[in-house]
């Protein structure tokens, strides 16, 4: 049986570049910008005419096309692990639900740098809250979210990182391209699944009623020791006004250093106290659904009536603890926002 003209192409075309002799200072140049195997980089060098720069764009659209592969083979996969991520940069705050496949996968420094770079990117992207909104921390569209550019969190550090990658792309990459990228390397099904952000508004320097809103977040269960990615994540807003009314909120916080220290280790307290219990909401009036009835020694669900563990080992409730900190500090302290996640809540 004859081949057909497309299959004796495909032979022509393999046969011209088993061929191609590629210089052997031309695979070690192309494999310390991209760390792959030598037949590839051999591959990838005779298929580019030798430019290294045409090599590595080849690269990229070879990893891109084998990736789209990968993901569509394996997109049908139930993903019942991942990281809760969250990151604050000053005033601007995200967290993000990543999944993948297994624990294994969850703890894989490629995954971890992921879910820590589409969660700076969120924060970094600055998503107004709907007008009129009461709650400032604000939903992410997903689909919006995939297609941004990623911008790492430490730009130093690349897209993905991972010493044995045999795919890596140098170029630039949006949210799926990275995702996708990260499917080739670990082999496994990743899915976003949610993500909400926070920016700050700047409140006017002489305003005394408008309120300064700072962020705050905690994970628990780090996979990497002073990271940000775990099991279970909380992101809060702090809502700051000043009661000396010759200084309004913003020139206190430009002027005294210590009170925009105090205020941030107190909103990451605050997280921490949200991941630390089951808190379902700030306070009983803000929260919805059938009435909560505690059985004895249970702690509450609204983060107000709590014992305030996670500052100082305090044994008052929260609410408590925030009205005598907040009146040393010749401010009024309330808790604007919380959010609580755990990988495989119902999102």
């Amino acid at each position: 049986m004859l081949s057909s003209p497309t299959h004796l192409k495909t032979f022509s075309t393999s046969s011209r570049l088993a061929n191609v002799k590629v210089p052997i200072n031309l695979i070690a140049e192309l494999r310390k910008q991209n760390p792959i195997s030598l037949s590839k980089a051999r591959e990838a060098l005779a298929a580019s005419n030798l430019s290294v720069p045409a090599a590595l764009e080849w690269l990229s659209k070879d990893l891109e096309a084998s990736g789209a592969k990968k993901a569509a083979k394996v997109g049908s996969r139930t993903t019942r692990e991942g990281l809760i991520g969250v990151t604050v940069m000053g005033t601007r705050a995200a967290m993000v639900e990543l999944r993948c496949e297994t624990d294994f996968v969850a703890k894989n420094e490629i995954f971890r740098t992921l879910a820590e770079n589409i969660c700076s990117t969120a924060a970094f992207l600055d998503l107004p809250p709907p007008s009129g909104a009461v709650d400032p921390v604000t939903s992410f569209p997903i689909e919006e979210l995939l297609h941004a550019p990623v911008i790492p969190l430490d730009p130093s550090a690349g897209l993905l990182t991972s010493s044995s990658s045999a795919h890596s792309s140098p170029s630039p990459q949006n949210i799926t391209q990275a995702i996708t990228s990260a499917i080739t390397q670990t082999g496994e099904n990743i899915q976003l699944l949610r993500a909400v952000s926070f920016s700050s508004p700047i409140p006017d320097d002489k305003s005394q009623t408008q309120p300064f809103l700072l962020p705050g977040a905690y994970v628990h269960g780090a996979v990497k020791s002073g990271g940000n990615e775990g099991k279970v994540g909380a992101l809060i807003v702090l809502s700051t006004i000043s009661t000396s009314k010759a200084s309004p909120i913003m020139e206190r916080v430009a002027n005294e250093p210590s009170l925009g220290g105090d205020l941030q280790k107190m909103a990451r307290a605050v997280a921490r106290q949200v991941v630390g219990f089951p808190t379902k909401a700030v306070s009983k009036d803000q929260a919805s659904g059938q009435p909560v009835i505690l059985e004895e020694g249970e702690v509450s669900p609204f983060l107000l009536d709590q014992p305030f563990m996670m500052y100082q080992g305090e044994q008052r409730t929260v609410k408590e603890v925030l009205e005598e900190w907040a009146t040393e500090r010749n401010v009024k302290v309330s808790v604007a926002a919380i959010r609580r996640w755990t990988v495989g809540d119902d999102a």
